[in-house]
C-alpha cells in the first residue's frame, strides 16, 4: 500500500519532471535507487527557505542501508565533482543529512522518517513527478514504531538538529578517522579502501540472508 504522504493526490501547482532537475540532483537519486532507497520525495522549497532549492528525501530499511545508500550517494557525487558543504548523522544513520548547498538529501530508517513526517511540514513545497514504479515507492513494508527518548531539538523549519550545519563534526576525533582532500577540507572517506568496503558490505549481507 502505498502512503498518502509520499504519494499525495495531483494539486494545482506546476508540474516538474525529473528531467527538468539540476543534475546532480538527479544524480543523488540515482545513486539512492541504485542501494534500494524507497519513498523517494523531492521538493522545491525555494519560494519556501532561504538556504537551498531542493529538498530529497528517502526511506531506508535498516540503518546499515541508511548508511549505505549514505554512502552511494556521497561517493557517487564526488566522482562527478559535487562535495557535500557539511553533514550530520553518520555516526548512527538514523538521519542522515548531506548539505550540497542548493540541495539537500535527507536519508532516513524509515521509522525515524515518518515520526518526523517532513514532507507534511513542506506540503506547500512543489514536489517532483518521479514516475517511479510501485515497488520503490512503496514503504509499507518498512513501518515500526519509533519513539525517540528525548526527542531531539529542532531549531529551523525543515526540523533538523540544532548542530545540523555545525562544523564541529569535522574537527577533533573525526579528523582523525580520515584525512584531507586536495583543497584541504576533511575528508572521512579518505583512508577508506572502497573495494574492500564494499566487500565486507556484500559478505555480511549475504551472512544475514544465510542465517534469516
Amino acid at each position: 500500500m502505498l502512503d498518502e504522504r509520499y504519494n499525495p493526490a495531483p494539486v494545482s501547482q506546476p508540474t516538474i519532471k525529473l528531467a527538468d532537475l539540476p543534475e546532480h540532483v538527479q544524480s543523488a537519486l540515482e545513486f539512492a535507487l541504485d542501494r534500494k532507497g524507497l519513498g523517494p520525495v523531492i521538493l522545491q522549497v525555494t519560494q519556501l527557505a532561504g538556504y537551498t532549492d531542493w529538498v530529497v528525501i528517502l526511506s531506508a530499511s535498516s540503518q546499515r542501508h541508511a548508511q549505505g545508500i549514505t554512502d552511494a550517494i556521497i561517493r557517487g557525487l564526488r566522482g562527478r565533482g559535487c562535495r557535500p558543504l557539511g553533514t550530520d548523522g553518520l555516526t548512527d544513520h538514523m538521519w542522515a543529512l548531506l548539505d550540497y548547498d542548493d540541495f539537500i538529501v535527507h536519508v532516513f530508517y524509515h521509522p525515524v522518517r515518518e515520526y518526523y513526517d517532513l514532507e507534511s511540514m513542506w506540503s506547500d513545497a512543489p514536489r517532483v513527478l518521479l514516475d517511479l514504479p510501485a515497488e520503490v515507492m512503496d514503504t509499507s513494508v518498512l513501518t515500526a514504531p519509533y519513539s525517540p527518548a528525548p526527542a531531539p531539538d529542532t531549531t529551523d523549519q525543515f526540523a533538523g538538529y540544532d548542530d545540523e550545519f555545525d562544523d564541529e563534526e569535522l574537527d577533533g576525533e573525526d579528523a582523525a578517522d580520515g584525512g584531507t582532500d586536495e583543497y584541504g577540507e576533511y575528508d572521512e572517506y579518505a583512508d577508506i579502501d572502497e573495494d574492500e568496503l564494499y566487500d565486507e558490505q556484500v559478505e555480511t549481507e549475504r551472512e544475514d540472508l544465510a542465517s534469516g
